[in-house]
């Protein structure tokens, strides 16, 4: 058995900014009313920068002059979760260009694909199907599990272990992702590295994180997965 068939290649996307964008017109009101309805004091929070961050630590970081009341923050987390899937629509999310042919291009070749993304694992389903990305994505690290966004990758190494029953090796994951907080995740992990400038942050704005390849886009995968094999 040949070294590619014993660990192929995973892929791992980042959703938010990097296969799609949510307007921030809908998410920011959409959860100013959550705070208001459930009387959480938290005034800043149009102010607040959420990329790259996972939802447990965004919704968490509402509750600070409510001292992390885990009561409060099941309420809050499952007003987020309903409203988001009642309240979405294809008009609230722009679909980036180019996603089908990446996913194609490494589902082709064999790669394991998978997401590793801030979200709640049913926001980030609900994200998708608004998007109309139906991709059996085989596994997922999702901001569910942990706060910290650095420990996602690790999870990621856990769930491949266990689904392909291999040991899994880090440098053959590559994580696609949009902002600085991506970078430094896979880094963490020793993992590969691709960023997209499809959401907030420009390449020179990305490049001091170091990822191993800067892309403007998703097209010509072919192209840029050679340079990040050779890199």
């Amino acid at each position: 058995m040949t070294e590619e068939k014993q660990h192929p290649w995973v892929i791992l996307f980042d959703i938010d900014g990097t296969l799609l964008t949510v307007d921030r017109k809908f998410n920011r009101p959409l959860i100013r009313g959550i705070l208001d309805d459930l009387r959480i004091d938290y005034p800043d929070m149009e102010k607040e920068g959420f990329s790259g961050r996972t939802d447990h630590d965004i919704l968490t970081s509402f509750l600070l002059n409510h001292d992390f009341d885990e009561e409060l923050y099941q309420k809050l987390k499952s007003e987020y979760l309903l409203r988001t899937d009642l309240e979405m629509n294809s008009g609230h999310v722009i679909r980036h260009s180019h996603i089908d042919e990446a996913i194609s291009y490494f589902d082709k070749m064999g790669a394991y694909v998978g997401l590793l993304t801030g979200n709640y694992p049913s926001a980030a389903q609900a994200k998708l199907k608004v998007a109309g990305i139906e991709y059996d994505f085989k596994f997922g690290a999702f901001g569910e599990f942990d706060k910290d966004r650095n420990q996602l990758p690790l999870i990621a190494l856990k769930e491949v272990e266990k689904n392909l029953n291999i040991d899994p090796d880090p440098s053959r994951f590559v994580i696609i992702g949009d902002t600085p907080r991506d970078v430094e995740c896979a880094n963490y992990a020793n993992m590969k590295c691709v960023a997209v400038t499809t959401g907030r942050f420009s390449k020179e704005e990305l490049e001091p994180f170091n990822p191993n390849v800067i892309i403007s886009d998703l097209s010509n995968p072919e192209e840029w997965f050679k340079k990040l094999t050779q890199a």
